[in-house]
């Protein structure tokens, strides 16, 4: 048994996983970023000695954090959707926990989640790619978790595409982020409201990724273009790790992934027309197994990995 902590934005997600990957029980608080690190930390403490007391093993914890962590996975070194910079996390947490913790990237523990027990089980090289309120990553070669030299790499939200209209929460501009992801999706569709383009999205209040997508099943020309943009610069990015690293799959996850095949089939026409090698090198491309249960089943597996 293990237990798992999705730290996200609008909620922190906690559950106790067997070895199996199954869930075997859950809880769910609001994250209140709003009220500083240390109520989240607070949160967090409450939540783990709650769910600890629920199984009869000794057990470990591990975290998905929404940012970047430092070498040695000890501080939140940033986290801007949480407002954290060089936060000690593991040693906060330890010091109020009688368990060992350990930390990683969100994308990296839903990364671990799908190669330890779902869509890339049986692969040695994989890539997956979350696809959320931003675009996470997290990259396996020769069954080792990518983290890098300084604890930033499989950033691949942050590579950059091309200019665009609004910047990244991260400062920078032309982030594949800006261009494919849920966030991504609703600016495009509001700034060509906001310039004139008819669609039946003008009609509905505060619409989001998901109205979207079924609009552009539907066949609205606004909801239609905008999916296929979001899935041309999928294709432009995977292309290009592909290129760089040559995995044997690529699979897609986050919220996004709830459009299906409708979803995947755009995304694997753009890559194979992008490819260098589209003959002989085209990876598999999949959609995640676990949906959001993934940040939790991956962080309660990370002593597999670390």
């Amino acid at each position: 048994m293990g237990i798992g902590i999705d730290l996200g934005g609008t909620a922190i997600k906690g559950g106790i996983v067997d070895y199996q990957g199954t869930i075997q029980k859950e809880r769910m608080v609001k994250t209140q970023s709003q009220l500083g690190y240390a109520q989240v930390l607070n949160d967090l403490v409450v939540l783990i000695k709650e769910l600890h007391q629920l199984t009869p093993e000794e057990t470990g914890v591990g975290i998905g954090i929404p940012g970047i962590l430092s070498a040695d996975g000890a501080t939140v070194v940033s986290c801007p959707n949480l407002n954290w910079k060089n936060r000690p996390l593991k040693q906060d947490l330890e010091s109020c926990l009688s368990l060992e913790v350990l930390l990683v990237n969100d994308a990296t523990a839903a990364c671990i989640a799908e190669a330890a027990f779902g869509s890339t089980r049986d692969k040695k090289n994989s890539v997956i790619l979350t696809l959320g309120t931003g675009v996470g990553g997290g990259v396996i070669i020769n069954e080792h978790v990518i983290f890098g030299a300084h604890g930033v790499a499989s950033e691949v939200g942050h590579m950059i595409m091309e200019e665009n209209f609004y910047d990244c929460n991260c400062g920078k501009n032309g982030c594949l982020e800006t261009f494919a992801s849920a966030t991504a999706l609703i600016r495009y569709c509001q700034k060509q409201l906001d310039e004139g383009t008819e669609s039946v999205l003008r009609t509905i209040k505060n619409f989001d990724a998901r109205d979207i997508f079924e609009f552009a099943k539907a066949g609205d020309v606004l909801a239609l273009a905008a999916v296929n943009r979001l899935t041309r610069y999928l294709g432009w990015a995977i292309a290009n790790i592909s290129d760089l690293i040559d995995p044997e799959v690529f699979t897609i996850g986050g919220g996004l992934s709830g459009a299906g095949e409708f979803l995947l089939e755009k995304i694997i026409a753009e890559t194979r027309s992008r490819l260098t090698y589209p003959q002989y090198a085209m990876p598999e491309i999949v959609l995640a197994t676990f949906g959001n249960e993934a940040g939790m089943i991956g962080a309660a597996n990370l002593s597999r990995f670390i």
